[in-house]
Parts: C-alpha cells; structure tokens; sequence
C-alpha cells in the first residue's frame, strides 16, 4: 500500500485538473476591434463609426446623383446598334465623379464631403457591376 509520506503528492490526475481549473477565460468585447496599427487608419475607423443620419443621407444622395446622370448620359451610346466610342462619355463621368467628388470632399469639405464621396463609390459600383459598361471602361463590342 501507499507510504503516508506519498499521500501529500498530487497525482497525475490531480495536476491535470488543477491546471484546468486555474485557466482563466478573457471576457469577450462587447464589439470586434478591428486591429488597425497606422494612426490613419485609426483616424478612417473613428470617422466611419460616428456616421450619423445626415451624412449618410448625403452620401445615398451623391451616390443616387451620379447613377441617375450616368444613365442619361449612357443610355443612347448604348442603345445604339452601331456603338460610337465611349471614350468621351468616360472621360465625363471620370471628372464628374473624381473631379467634383474629390473637390466636394478635400476642398469645401462640410457636408459635402460625403456628397461627393457618394459620387465616387457609385463610380465604383457602377463600373464594377455592369463591368465597364456604364462608365464606359470596357471595350465597344
């Protein structure tokens, strides 16, 4: 039988539950952190968690702005059997959306910051879904 000298000794079963009772859980955030390490970036997360109701408007309003000229704008182009080039239509557009937008947000600033960042991200969107086609990116078929 066992020595009274060997009772004091945890055994493997002990130290294997001890360990796991010891093991402390860290409590989970009440959000995901993104973890960002530039100070720009940091800047660019900040802004984008305090969007409100009214700049938010105002980006769907540049956004809606932009698509409705663009369809004007393209709609004949594209509907023609016999397609002319888009060449100018794109370059159009191109200053519409990156030379006002750009000049609505880093120049006046204010509310118009995201009008005109609306505008650019429906350049984005437009490009990306119809693949070229609505902006004139893509090559005359």
């Amino acid at each position: 039988m066992a020595d009274p000298q060997e009772r004091d000794v945890p055994s493997l079963e002990d130290e294997i539950f001890a360990v796991a009772q010891s093991v402390q859980e860290e409590p989970e955030p009440a959000h995901p952190r993104l973890r960002l390490r530039s100070e720009r970036a940091l800047g660019i997360a900040e802004r984008t968690r305090s969007l409100n109701g009214r700049e938010v408007g105002a980006i769907a309003a540049g956004f809606g702005l932009f698509v409705f000229i663009d369809f004007v704008m393209m709609y004949a182009p594209l509907m023609m059997s016999r397609r002319p080039s888009l060449l100018p239509q794109f370059v159009t557009l191109l200053v519409l959306a990156f030379g006002l937008g750009g000049l609505l947000m880093w120049k006046v600033g204010g509310r118009w910051r995201s009008f005109g960042a609306g505008m650019m991200l429906a350049w984005v969107f437009l490009t990306l879904v119809s693949v070229g086609f609505l902006t004139g990116v893509s090559v005359t078929l």
